[in-house]
């Protein structure tokens, strides 16, 4: 019997495993630079050359790279920085993990510590969580109808899945210059360089993706002069575009996975050849799922009056989308300094997210972690004019999602939208700040799908045996349509018998039943 059948795919989570490592080492000043008197920003970025996937395990191997700005001790150059490199090479060990398989490695720098031994060493020490996550793709082929379905009675169902149409990775480019205000001199040598990403929003058009935020770029520098003074500049870079990707369209649903892979400030010359403009880069790796909610039929049952229907089942897993949200987090935080020296000046700051985790609940998706703000200010000392505090953000966010079970699969990512932090006097400053958390829940269900039926002929004699007419009274949870399968009869003909004007039935309900099976063109 020929089936009309209808192609459909998903996609599921094949296996997991995450890894905690520490990196990290006694590093030595190097001769050419001076001595430290105290760190006053840190920060570490890490770097996958490799990923080698083998059966049972995931062989990883990269680099941490850490920078160290710093106040010097006893030198002309009041203020310098180190860079520092750290390989690893480390297994995360997956059972049903092989070859080919279609892997995702994300990592987490829990925390990082930089201490100062002695003026000419330091120590540092990075706690990070690697994650790795295999994702794998399966086709099914739903039963819609049956080709010729003369003298057979169906049954179908409609049903609404999210499929994945769109997999795919590609590179978001930011460039952009900025110059120095007016009052701030010429530049003779870059000290520290950081660029962060604030605010970022992708939003799915008509066949591209729209891309906004902002970078916020901090950098110091020795100035040209003759005192050759350390200056420094904060500067918020806003930005926005597209990216085109063939087939989008507005009403797809989209998670968008980010990561920045490259980031640089360089000075270059204005105009007139002086050197006063930053050229800023920073390059975006986005990560796209985008699905499209798909109505789907799948024949649920079948029968004929004139031969039995023997129906083979087979289960098919499917995916619906729960919920997509995108949740504000507000984050409010005053710190006392306890420095004997007055605060003059803000001069910037780095921030990040550590120790996230999101743990399912009752009520939905319980998103946790820290914000680690490091803040770097002027004083009013002479002879250690710069300062530096860390302060510490605990956050948590309940997002609600009813109904949620711990079967459905889902992903999360959080961001810093926006940081702002003010001197309430010149020993306390207030940090405020707004993190976007954005979540994408599919909820995991499955039905019984007919993917063969062949037909053989009724036991006539058995049938024979039965009764012409029955009196039934209706059970809970039976339906019209099995009542007819079971005497093979017809809805339509139950319905006219009874004087029905509808197949809703209620349990003790009375119905008239007659046997109206036919063999050939025989009545019985």
């Amino acid at each position: 019997m020929e089936l009309k059948q209808n192609l459909v795919h998903r996609k599921y989570k094949k296996c997991e495993a995450r890894s905690q490592i520490t990196l990290g080492d006694d590093y030595s000043v190097p001769d050419g630079k001076p001595d430290i008197a105290s760190v006053l920003q840190k920060k570490s970025e890490l770097r996958v050359d490799d990923v080698h996937t083998e059966k049972g395990k995931i062989k990883i191997r990269g680099a941490l790279k850490v920078y160290v700005l710093y106040l010097a001790q006893r030198s002309s150059e009041l203020v310098n920085f180190l860079e520092m490199e750290f390989p690893f090479d480390e297994i995360l060990y997956m059972e049903a993990a092989a070859s080919g398989d279609n892997l995702k490695i994300d990592w987490n720098i829990e925390e990082l510590r930089v201490t100062i031994i002695h003026p000419g060493k330091i120590s540092v020490r990075a706690l990070i969580t690697l994650f790795g996550e295999i994702m794998a793709a399966e086709n099914y082929l739903p039963t819609e109808m049956i080709a010729d379905a003369q003298n057979i009675f169906t049954q179908s169902a409609n049903f609404i899945m999210a499929e994945p149409v769109i997999e795919r990775r590609d590179s978001y480019r930011i460039r952009d210059e900025i110059g120095l205000p007016a009052n701030k001199p010429n530049m003779q040598k870059l000290i520290w360089k950081d660029l962060q990403l604030r605010g970022l929003e992708l939003q799915i058009q008509e066949g591209r993706i729209g891309v906004k935020g902002e970078m916020l770029m901090f950098a110091v520098y020795q100035s040209e002069d003759e005192h050759a003074m350390v200056q420094w500049m904060e500067q918020a870079v806003p930005f926005h575009g597209t990216l085109d990707v063939t087939g989008l369209t507005p009403e797809m649903i989209g998670f968008f996975e980010t990561e920045i892979s490259h980031q640089d400030i360089e000075m270059k010359p204005d105009y007139d050849g002086e050197m006063r403009m930053f050229q800023l880069e920073m390059l975006i790796e986005i990560h796209m799922h985008v699905f499209e909610e798909k109505n789907c039929t799948y024949l649920m049952d079948a029968y004929s009056t004139e031969c039995k229907l023997n129906l083979q089942e087979e289960e098919i897993c499917y995916e619906k989308l729960r919920m997509c949200n995108h949740t504000k987090c507000r984050l409010s935080e005053k710190e006392n300094i306890s420095d004997e020296r007055k605060i003059l000046q803000i001069l910037g700051h780095h921030a990040k997210l550590t120790n996230k985790r999101c743990l399912v609940t009752e009520q939905g998706i319980l998103c946790e972690g820290s914000l680690e703000v490091q803040v770097l200010y002027v004083t009013a000392s002479d002879s250690q004019p710069f300062g530096n505090i860390t302060i510490f953000m605990s956050y948590s966010q309940l997002i609600e999602i009813p109904e949620m079970s711990k079967e459905d699969r889902w992903n999360v990512r959080e961001n810093i939208d926006q940081i702002m932090i003010t001197m309430s006097d010149s020993h306390q400053m207030e940090v405020r700040a707004t993190l976007s958390i954005v979540s994408c829940v599919m909820e995991q269900l499955s039905l019984k799908n007919i993917r063969e039926i062949s037909m053989e002929e009724y036991d006539m004699e058995e049938y024979k045996m039965r009764p012409g007419m029955t009196i039934h009274f209706v059970q809970p949870g039976e339906t019209l349509w099995q009542l007819a399968k079971e005497n093979r009869s017809t809805v339509e003909e139950i319905k006219n018998v009874n004087e029905m004007a509808s197949e809703e039935v209620i349990p003790g309900q009375k119905l008239l039943l007659l046997k109206a099976c036919k063999y050939g063109q025989q009545p019985i």
